[in-house]
């Protein structure tokens, strides 16, 4: 009886040390249509307001304009960075409408640097490339990780050659939180070869796109295998119609970050 006592009270030393660790962390993908709804209103004030009062951790935005035209020459990152009082990093795809389009990271954690890795982009059999933006991000007990967003390609052919490079470039030297719209569902071939690298979030696969009954699973949170204790506690906020795509939150503990 004595021994099972002892054997209990080391277990429970032990998922204590486990739980003090580990990294809470609120982690949301969205893709904000260049800060307007499907209407295209411009909802970019909205889209600050809900990620401040989600009090997300880290967040991958794809779809943002820098002083573009259309969205009133306004530079998004910053005004969101603004909204919501956190570290940002923009990096664009291509100069568009007078300014460029691209992606961006929102983080209550210091940003040690950011990185933009390219990744292949074919259009009209003219290959370009695109951005996918990844920051080190120092979190609260000085561990450090490697978040990043990026937004692949409409068709399948050219997915699957950024699923590839995607994994190449983020590595392994450290934990990775990957972000984004894969314009891709479950069970395709370009988000095996992701899930052979990382873990998808979001085990239900809840649809995120169109905003309006949406029908599609799209959007996705990634983690690098064997770095979370649970299952993250997943949001898909049906109310906020901000954008053409539902935000995708997940709350995620992870046990690998590294110093």
């Amino acid at each position: 009886m004595r021994v099972k006592i002892y054997f209990l009270v080391f277990c429970l030393f032990l998922l204590k040390i486990q739980e003090t660790s580990a990294q809470s962390l609120k982690v949301i993908s969205y893709n904000i249509h260049h800060g307007a709804d499907q209407h295209e209103v411009n909802t970019l004030q909205q889209m600050g307001e809900f990620i401040r009062n989600s009090n997300a951790d880290l967040v991958g935005l794809q779809e943002v304009d820098s002083v573009c035209n259309r969205s009133g020459k306004v530079d998004q990152m910053k005004v969101l960075a603004e909204i919501t009082g956190m570290h940002y990093v923009f990096l664009r795809h291509f100069e568009y409408d007078g300014g460029a389009y691209g992606l961006g990271v929102l983080s209550k954690y210091p940003i040690i640097n950011q990185q933009n890795d390219k990744i292949t982009s074919i259009k009209n059999g003219e290959k370009k490339s695109l951005a996918l933006l990844s920051a080190k991000i120092c979190l609260p007990e000085g561990e450090v990780i490697r978040f990043a967003t990026v937004h692949f390609a409409l068709d399948q052919a050219t997915r699957l050659i950024q699923a590839s490079e995607t994994s190449a470039h983020l590595g392994s030297d450290l934990p990775v939180v990957l972000t984004g719209d894969f314009n891709a569902e479950p069970n395709t071939e370009e988000m095996e070869l992701l899930s052979q690298n990382y873990t998808m979030a979001d085990s239900n696969l809840g649809h995120t796109f169109p905003v309006v009954n949406p029908d599609k699973k799209i959007d996705y949170i990634w983690i690098s295998k064997d770095c979370f204790l649970q299952s993250p506690k997943i949001q898909i906020p049906l109310s906020i119609k901000n954008s053409d795509h539902l935000p995708l939150i997940a709350d995620i503990l992870l046990t690998c970050t590294s110093k």
